[in-house]
């Protein structure tokens, strides 16, 4: 017998990739101030392509109207900021072990989804068979009936989903490492204000969307949900 497990996914870009490899071959030998200057490197870049891709390649693909647009926009700005500034922070305090096991978790994340001549891999986190038929039942009612009727079940998803990736690439990595009260405290309050402000977004574009945006909507959020057979 074999189940299907899905995964939330996109492309890693070439540049992903390689700065993932640089990483990994800078533990050994390099000294520490390298190892840490490549890590910011990887983190920054991987934390840039996340929020580009589940945020702005929609709103550039769907044609946001322009409401939404300045929502989103605004938002990832901010979003980012608080990242970086997180990172810059985190980063200094890790040791040689938090770094070796950062390497491995972030290339554990790293999965070949599809074959594709365009990416060399691709960054992949399983989500739950509820989470998936969740938004797979609000974008089938919404076609078939009104997306304005399934705005409400469908950014909700949308926002269980954002509570996903941000577990994934951010709360499970930085748990593994012993950062101490202060900077935890730094961490929980920046993934909080990170998940706040990416739903917020949600949720205003979702409801400022025509039904003709919706629809470009659905079919974006079915893009980056990748099903994988499982050998149960």
């Amino acid at each position: 017998m074999s189940e299907t497990r899905w995964y939330l996914g996109f492309g890693a870009s070439q540049t992903l990739f390689q700065l993932n490899e640089d990483y990994k071959a800078s533990l050994t030998g390099s000294s520490d101030k390298e190892q840490a200057k490549r890590l910011q490197e990887l983190l920054t870049c991987f934390a840039d392509e996340c929020l580009n891709q589940y945020f702005i390649v929609p709103v550039e693909k769907v044609k946001v109207n322009p409401v939404g647009r300045k929502i989103v926009f605004g938002g990832v700005s901010a979003i980012k900021k608080t990242i970086h500034l997180t990172l810059k922070q985190v980063i200094k305090k890790m040791s040689a072990q938090d770094r070796a096991q950062m390497a491995e978790y972030i290339n554990n994340l790293l999965l070949p989804l599809r074959e594709s001549s365009r990416y060399p891999t691709y960054v992949a986190l399983e989500i739950s068979d509820n989470l998936r038929n969740r938004l797979g039942q609000a974008v089938t009612e919404g076609r078939n009936q009104s997306p304005s009727e399934v705005s409400n079940d469908y950014s909700d998803a949308l926002c269980e989903l954002i509570e996903v990736a941000l577990d994934g690439y951010m709360n499970r990595p930085l748990g593994m490492m012993k950062l101490g009260r202060v900077m935890n405290k730094i961490t929980s309050v920046a993934s909080d204000t990170i998940c706040s402000a990416a739903q917020t977004i949600v949720k205003k574009v979702i409801g400022s969307m025509s039904d003709k945006e919706m629809m470009g909507f659905f079919e974006f959020s079915e893009s980056i949900l990748y099903p994988q057979p499982a050998q149960g």
